[in-house]
């Protein structure tokens, strides 16, 4: 993707998603300084269907992640991957293992 094209996208993300982080919910920061776009909570796009996957550069698959979360996501699906951000599956994994006490 073009870096003219690429920076589109990103504000038109940062407007969409509130500044906010597809995974982690956090505020993200813009900056056109490579150092700036060094930091873990710099501006990405980030494909929900990895390109890897057969995912493209079509608007519908792109979403605003920072650097961290779009390196840490790896292999996994974006939506486990937000669920893990989120604390959601250890919450699960908790009231799970507390068993019928936790409905009490």
């Amino acid at each position: 993707m073009k870096t003219s094209v690429k920076r589109r996208y990103i504000l038109v993300l940062f407007a969409k998603q509130e500044g906010r982080r597809c995974y982690c919910d956090r505020h993200v920061i813009l900056s056109y300084r490579w150092r700036d776009q060094q930091r873990p909570d710099a501006a990405t796009i980030e494909h929900l269907q990895r390109r890897a996957d057969g995912g493209s550069d079509h608007p519908d698959n792109l979403a605003l992640a920072c650097k961290e979360c779009n390196e840490g996501r790896q292999e996994l699906d974006w939506l486990t991957y937000r669920s893990l951000k989120g604390g959601e599956i250890h919450e699960y994994v908790r009231s799970v293992d507390q068993g019928p006490r936790a409905a009490e």
